[in-house]
């Protein structure tokens, strides 16, 4: 076996030998931000179970699962902070009490706009 050649399976050797470990890295990491992903998907969900908010989805017919995967992150805070900061609490939990509340008849909600969008984007979704 010449130079030329040991020099050819060496680097083929090195090359795969860091294919390979960048595969396992990645794939790592893949596992490790989904289960970070879950988590932290876990967590926002519990966090609407305890605002209004939460309960105005469920009564709007949207399920928290499908908000949280249609909804963008910042928009879901943007939604949470809108609620714990709205002044018409009595009302709302006065049309809440009835556990079935239309789109139109939301307009005391801050995130009014919002919850009606998605309610409708649901609604088109076969």
């Amino acid at each position: 076996m010449n130079l030329h050649n040991i020099i050819s399976l060496t680097s083929l050797l090195l090359l795969s030998l860091l294919m390979v470990s960048f595969i396992l890295l990645l794939s790592t990491a893949i596992v490790f931000n989904a289960r970070a992903g879950m988590k932290y998907r876990t967590t926002l969900a519990a966090r609407l179970e305890q605002l209004r908010l939460g309960k105005m989805l469920a009564a709007l017919g949207i399920d928290t699962d499908s908000y949280l995967s249609r909804e963008r992150t910042v928009d879901i805070h943007r939604h949470m902070q809108r609620c714990t900061s709205c002044a018409n609490t009595q009302e709302c939990d006065s049309r809440l009490s009835d556990e079935n509340v239309a789109t139109e008849t939301i307009d005391y909600c801050n995130n009014e706009a919002s919850l009606r969008k998605l309610a409708r984007q649901l609604q088109d979704t076969p």
